[in-house]
């Protein structure tokens, strides 16, 4: 396909939610794929393990999905479809010491420098995409699991320490994290496609696809945060069992990406300005962020008309919608329902969401006994139809310690419903004065704003109005749709031209990488020269001058000693040679 035709080629990039899990996120992925038929979009889907299965049906411009767990397996290479059992097991077979010394080890220990703050930004993108192109011919599992490797890190690690970036670890500790990084990094033990936009939808491990396609194949990268990724992990690890030098290891790994996701981007489209300063405080570009709000139908959500007045003593409906999750802050919520019902109104609040953290729906269970709110409180799981739930509701309540640009607010406000949200996040740009805003974590505020709309019916009315003509006036889906149509058209006309399996600017770089080869060979350095052999045969891809740069990896191999890998290379050769001949000739690369 050429770049910039009718149907520009996106690579969307998750990490724990589209396809394979709900939420808000995923409810944004699952509107872009649905709503812009005119878009040909892959999935590059992060998952936490492979037992994992679809929750969406994927429309027809939809190509492929690429699911990369990053747990739950023996061998990193499992999941990978883009190449055949026999390569897999040849890349186990030619990687050894050598290899993992002279080709690996160094962009690995670019990237520690990087992890301990020591690279400029822009050099650990660098190391990222090093290491990609070498377990394109090289074992993921085998070279992170040499001795070499290791001593390397454990080095790096202890010197990190005794210059105050951390406490020394433990063995378990270093273990630990030595394991973070190689289950972390197996995203790059992933082929990824050549497209015309990459977008990536958190400044996180998912964004490295962006960065990596933007350094191998000039692909534009557009990144769009939704929650902060960086502050949401500073919460969850802050809030963990993890030892001080887990946590500040961990906060390490995951800020550094994020930094480097916030430099290589082309484009920040985050949902929300508040994640415009964020973005901004961690070194982005200012003149790279354009806000694209989160949208809803305002035909799908519709109000329904609020009563002026109700019997004295009438039962409120009050809906939370949101998962079971700790920066939801349900325990908030409880304590705020037990005031209400104290002030002697009647309430029935349903949590609308599903179970994302086992451990902490065991514990707003233990509270709900405590308050003695059994009666009062329903937790209702997830619903596909939420234009019903929101329309039984008289108020609508977010209790949440962290949010983007919820889409629990807009929907709520298309529906035409009163709100009390907490103060976080974009809720305040999205709410403005059509509701009642509070403080997270304060139960009695949040219990007031309620108790305030509960007893006042004419207010939910007015503030109902409000809502829905703010929603339609700023966030009607079809503002949404048509700024990310822009947004994608705009960078596909500027991405590279692809050919086959190669690119347009693929022949001189295979060039260039030919002539460093015979230097490095002139010079003695016969490993050095293969690899530069095999990121040129993997530019041009199957054409005809691979045929060329085989041979030269044939000769390579022969000097070397390796005469299996000289011999499978020379039938491919071989192979290529009879294919073309019957098509009219040979190309040549040098």
């Amino acid at each position: 396909m050429v770049s910039g035709v009718a149907k520009p080629h996106v690579l969307l990039s998750t990490e724990g939610t589209y396809p394979f899990h709900l939420g808000g996120v995923s409810t944004w992925c699952d509107t872009l794929v649905h709503q812009l038929p005119d878009i040909h979009f892959d999935i590059f889907a992060i998952a936490m393990n492979p037992y994992v299965s679809l929750r969406y049906a994927m429309p027809a411009n939809v190509g492929q999905v690429i699911p990369v767990p990053l747990w739950g397996m023996q061998d990193p290479s499992e999941h990978r479809t883009d190449v055949i059992y026999s390569e897999i097991f040849l890349q186990k077979q030619r990687t050894d010491g050598e290899h993992v010394r002279a080709l690996f080890l160094p962009p690995f220990q670019q990237f520690l420098r990087g992890l301990a703050g020591a690279l400029p930004p822009g050099e650990l993108g660098q190391a990222l995409a090093a290491m990609y192109r070498y377990f394109r011919t090289y074992d993921y599992q085998v070279s992170f699991k040499t001795e070499q490797v290791w001593e390397v890190f454990k080095e790096w690690e202890l010197q990190a320490a005794h210059r105050g970036l951390w406490d020394e670890p433990s063995v378990f500790e270093a273990v630990q994290s030595i394991g973070w990084i190689y289950h972390f990094l197996t995203v790059l033990n992933t082929s990824i496609p050549h497209v015309d936009v990459v977008h990536s939808s958190a400044a996180a491990f998912c964004g490295m696809v962006g960065i990596v396609s933007k350094l191998e194949y000039g692909t534009p990268y557009v990144l769009t945060e939704h929650g902060v990724y960086l502050r949401e992990q500073y919460l969850s690890i802050g809030r963990s069992s993890m030892t001080p030098f887990s946590k500040r290891f961990l906060l390490a790994l995951v800020k550094t990406i994020a930094k480097e996701n916030l430099f290589y981007a082309d484009e920040l489209a985050p949902v929300c300005a508040f994640n415009g300063r964020w973005e901004r405080v961690l070194g982005a570009d200012p003149d790279k962020i354009r806000v694209i709000y989160n949208g809803v139908s305002s035909e799908r959500f519709f109000p329904t008309a609020l009563p002026d007045a109700a019997p004295p003593g009438s039962l409120v409906h009050v809906l939370a919608v949101a998962r079971i999750d700790p920066n939801k802050d349900l325990v908030t919520l409880l304590r705020a329902m037990a005031i209400v019902k104290n002030f002697g109104i009647s309430a029935k609040t349903v949590i609308q969401g599903s179970v994302s953290v086992p451990e902490y729906a065991d514990k707003l269970e233990k509270l709900l006994r405590e308050l003695g709110l059994e009666r009062e409180v329903e937790f209702s799981g997830h619903t596909d139809d939420m234009t019903a739930v929101y329309r039984d509701a008289d108020i609508v309540v977010q209790s949440s310690v962290t949010e983007a640009f919820p889409y629990s607010v807009i929907e709520a406000m298309m529906s035409g419903r009163p709100m009390v949200a907490t103060d976080v996040g974009g809720t305040r740009e999205a709410l403005g004065d059509a509701g009642i805003l509070v403080p997270s974590r304060d139960p009695a505020l949040l219990a007031a704003g309620i108790a305030m709309l509960a007893t006042n019916p004419a207010l939910r009315r007015e503030l109902g109005v409000l809502a829905r003509a703010r929603a339609v006036e700023k966030f009607e889906i079809r503002q949404t749709l048509a700024a990310f149509t822009d947004l994608y058209r705009r960078w596909s006309q500027r991405a590279p031209k692809v050919m086959g399996t190669g690119r347009a600017n693929a022949q001189p770089e295979a060039v260039l990488r030919l002539q460093r080869a015979h230097a490095l060979r002139a010079l003695n350095q016969p490993l050095l020269a293969l690899e530069q052999c095999a990121l040129a045969l993997d530019m041009v891809g199957s054409s005809p001058a691979a045929t060329t740069l085989l041979l030269e990896m044939v000769d390579l191999e022969w000097r070397l000693g390796r005469l299996r890998q000289a011999e499978e290379h020379l039938i491919k050769a071989k192979m290529l040679e009879a294919f073309f001949a019957e098509r009219g000739g040979l190309g040549q690369v040098g």
